[in-house]
């Protein structure tokens, strides 16, 4: 999946936001503004930006979009992560995190299985950011007000095979190629 788009970086946060409850692990940031385009977390692309900044990641096919939504222009790349450099920041972060890893681990090989044309296209079709009863430029929450219940994504992952007793690996990987069809469908 390296390199990555920016599109594709924010809605795998947005997934690992909303799939964290699968784990059993806290959302980072159960709260995000819904956006026509997709989600956009104006934190991570700073952060994003201040690791290209560093050295530790390359920015690659530079290019401005414009964005309807906020009316300006904006940078996108494609991203890739330096391991050279990132290495002993990754294995200090395995070492403390262990079960958000595992956790991001398996969210993204699940998310590795997606075709290449759903990618970043995925999370417009998710249970909790398709909600119709959240309009666009309205605060989709999935936990940080409200009760974890009222994460529909979390609940929808849950929700297959319930007599079986499945891992919540299993869990996202069926959620994820349920979120493939849908694209796959819709559009």
């Amino acid at each position: 999946m390296a390199p990555a788009s920016s599109q594709v970086l924010h809605e795998l946060a947005y997934l690992a936001n909303v799939l964290a409850p699968v784990f059993d692990l806290e959302p980072l940031d159960a709260k995000l503004l819904k956006r026509r385009g997709g989600p956009y977390y104006p934190e991570l692309q700073h952060a994003i930006d201040a690791l290209v900044g560093r050295g530790v990641v390359d920015a690659k096919s530079l290019r401005y979009e414009f964005d309807p939504e906020e009316k300006r222009y904006r940078i996108v790349a494609e991203y890739k992560l330096r391991r050279d450099i990132a290495a002993p920041a990754l294995i200090r972060h395995r070492e403390l995190f262990a079960p958000q890893v595992y956790f991001l681990d398996e969210l993204a090989a699940a998310y590795a299985v997606l075709d290449d044309a759903f990618t970043g296209r995925a999370a417009r079709h998710d249970a909790r950011y398709a909600d119709r009863n959240v309009d666009v430029n309205n605060v989709i929450d999935f936990g940080e007000w409200v009760s974890v219940a009222k994460n529909f994504s979390r609940n929808a992952a849950l929700a297959f095979a319930p007599s079986i007793n499945l891992l919540p690996a299993e869990r996202l990987y069926l959620y994820l190629d349920h979120l493939s069809r849908k694209v796959a469908h819709v559009g």
